[in-house]
């Protein structure tokens, strides 16, 4: 029994140098890089790997051996693997379709990590004159604005980084119990005014704009928003006492 899985690791070892072939070049780059810019935003990028599309060549061709040679089924299945990793590997070095692994490992590596993460004591929205049609008028522009933004994020998460977002989405929406019919109203009128449209492009500076910069404001926004209901929730009981 030994012995046949010696034999048989003896018969994956080329495959396998093949395989190796292919991947390494995904982690090493040893060649060139262009890009071209336009307005400021990096409209394209060519990239030469010369080490992978040598590391390739010579992967396809070990793999393509063993496929066409009498190994077992396991060797030429492990060859096939391996034929495939290193035709995309020569795809990617080559710069006709760029390939990163490291983006599905790490989808959100190119973005900077959130900056806001809570409130200070005397973070607040102060309202001059202090009154509650005041009050009303700004808790629905706040809430409209969240919820136009918090939406944006989410779109913007779901086509360009696979759902991860970084603002919740039921919290934007979630309306207070002070909403009442008429403040309703008022917010779904704001909502409608601020409709903001998902850029249709996924480009790194959308990128850190909408997941970072506009994740940021509006969780800060909605901290914000919470204390404001609190506030206005004391200014009518105060206003309620006799």
């Amino acid at each position: 029994m030994a012995k046949v899985r010696r034999q048989i690791m003896s018969h994956l070892v080329k495959p396998f140098i093949a395989l190796i072939l292919g991947i390494v070049p995904f982690f090493l780059f040893i060649g060139t890089t262009s890009t071209t810019t336009l307005n400021g935003e990096v409209a394209a990028e060519t990239s030469f790997n010369f080490a992978g599309i040598v590391l390739a060549l010579i992967g396809i061709g070990l793999a393509w051996r063993l496929m066409s040679g009498s190994g077992v089924l396991a060797q030429k299945i492990l060859a096939a693997l391996a034929m495939l990793i290193c035709v995309l590997q020569l795809i990617s070095s080559s710069g006709i379709w760029r390939i990163e692994p490291l983006d599905w490992l790490i989808p959100d590596r190119h973005l900077p990590a959130p900056g806001y993460s809570s409130l200070t004591d005397a973070d607040r929205i102060f309202l001059v004159p202090e009154s509650e049609e005041n009050y009303r008028n700004t808790m629905a522009h706040h809430k409209g604005e969240i919820i136009r933004d918090a939406r944006l994020h989410n779109s913007y998460a779901a086509t360009c980084h696979g759902g991860r977002s970084r603002v919740d989405l039921a919290r934007a929406e979630a309306l207070p119990d002070v909403f009442d019919a008429d403040l309703q109203e008022r917010l779904a009128a704001g909502v409608a005014r601020f409709t903001a449209q998902t850029p249709e492009s996924c480009t790194e500076r959308n990128s850190i704009r909408i997941m970072a910069t506009l994740a940021d404001e509006t969780n800060r926004r909605m901290d914000l928003f919470d204390r404001l209901v609190e506030d206005y929730r004391g200014f009518t009981a105060g206003a309620a006492v006799p």
